[in-house]
């Protein structure tokens, strides 16, 4: 994938791998999980909710801290 180059990310990209960045990055940032349900274009958010569990907390926490400062 052109964008992993342009990153600089060595390693294959998947649209699977791209997607799921994607919605993480939209939770982290605080992104009601409705909205990125509808993003991602699902039709159940059970699905999105799937992407998202992988999450772990800690880099939750993490980016939370990054927005308090």
């Amino acid at each position: 994938m052109e964008q992993a180059n342009i990153a600089g990310i060595n390693k294959p990209v998947t649209s699977y791998v791209a997607r799921h960045s994607f919605a993480n990055c939209l939770k982290q940032k605080g992104t009601g999980t409705d909205i990125i349900s509808e993003s991602l274009g699902h039709q159940d958010v059970k699905t999105t909710k799937a992407y998202l569990k992988e999450l772990d907390t800690a880099i939750l926490d993490e980016a939370s801290e990054l927005l308090l400062q």
